[in-house]
């Protein structure tokens, strides 16, 4: 029964957690993934990963989604 309740506990959150960055897609680029720990500025369309059996692709090296320049 604990173990049911976990899960679906962990499902909600992470539904919750894809929904707030894509609502806040702007200001949320450093927030750590639930399920790989990267930030979500490193993963390829700068969203967390949706559940725990597809984790996202890393942007290419050097080059993050939606990262803050520096100014020139």
């Amino acid at each position: 029964m604990v173990k049911d309740v976990d899960v679906v506990g962990r499902k909600i959150a992470l539904q919750l957690q894809s929904l707030m960055a894509i609502v806040e897609f702007k200001y949320n680029r450093h927030e750590p993934c639930l399920v790989c720990k990267n930030k979500f500025m490193h993963h390829v369309d700068g969203l967390p990963c949706e559940d725990d059996n597809s984790i996202k692709e890393r942007a290419p090296v050097n080059s993050p989604v939606m990262a803050k320049k520096k100014p020139v």
